[in-house]
């Protein structure tokens, strides 16, 4: 009877310890699930596959809905819709992360960018302010707080912002690019010249040529102009705006055949005859 009560006993204590070991091994089961989730969701990532991405993240949202990393999660997850087009829904999931996680800078970058992609002026101003908060040295957002502010007209605010930026940072190429934007708006064409011309020395770039070449364009400098585009269009060939731009030179020299051609060649790019007689047209 003691035998039989001890062999019980001993049966006990194995499938006790069974027990102990199958349970302190479910998180590392789970884990392994969900590393197999995050892999999955990348590798769709990298093929562009979005639709499957979103759904490997979504199932790892639901499946471990505790899990400390989830306000990265739901950030890829509305990355992966805003290459979708599902701009909505992108938001709220980036506004979901950032409420998890108040001082990620890089999620309120990321919903402001969005909301510059949707032309929210406001939204993305107040998101790259909230960054400035957080992070005052963060030359992007200050950059691109100081070209919206542009946007709305607020001339002082971008002003001190592009400062702002060459104080700490007097080789910064945002700063040189944003105070010539400034003086470009304010008409002050030599001024911008100056600084788009000390960018370009470094860093070529079709932006920036077709800029330095609208102010050569209301300066009447029209074979700077001609040479700017010329480069530009060599750089981004399918940037419908740049034969906009040299149909405007081609008015001004009074070309009318090349005028008409660059607008074709405008519209094979995607812009639109109407929008481009409208900039055509206009005086700046």
């Amino acid at each position: 009877m003691i035998i039989f009560v001890n062999e019980n006993i001993c049966k006990m204590k194995r499938l006790l310890l069974l027990l102990i070991i199958c349970v302190s091994a479910l998180p590392l089961v789970a884990r392994q699930g969900y590393y197999e989730l995050i892999d999955s969701a990348e590798c769709c990532i990298k093929e562009k596959n979005w639709e499957k991405a979103e759904h490997f993240l979504r199932t790892v949202l639901v499946s471990y809905p505790d899990d400390n990393n989830n306000s990265l999660i739901l950030s890829n997850l509305a990355t992966v819709q805003r290459y979708q087009g599902k701009l909505a829904e992108a938001v709220k999931n980036y506004t979901y992360a950032i409420n998890m996680t108040p001082n990620a800078v890089t999620l309120i970058k990321n919903r402001a960018s969005l909301y510059l992609d949707m032309d929210s002026v406001n939204d993305a101003l107040e998101d790259y302010e909230r960054v400035l908060l957080i992070d005052e040295t963060d030359e992007e957002s200050r950059y691109y707080h100081g070209i919206l502010s542009l946007r709305i007209d607020d001339m002082n605010a971008a002003k001190k912002d592009f400062d702002h930026i060459l104080f700490y940072n007097p080789a910064s190429g945002l700063g040189r690019e944003g105070l010539g934007l400034w003086f470009m708006k304010r008409h002050n064409y030599i001024e911008a010249v100056k600084y788009f011309t000390e960018i370009l020395k470094q860093r070529p770039s079709s932006l920036l040529l077709s800029k330095r070449a609208e102010c050569y364009l209301a300066m009447k400098k029209l074979n700077d102009a001609g040479d700017d585009i010329r480069k530009a269009i060599e750089l981004s060939p399918d940037d419908g705006y740049l034969y906009v731009l040299r149909a405007k030179l081609n008015k001004l020299r009074y070309n009318a055949e090349d005028v008409e051609r660059d607008i074709r060649l405008a519209e094979q790019c995607g812009i639109s005859r109407e929008l481009a007689e409208q900039i055509l047209n206009s005086e700046k």
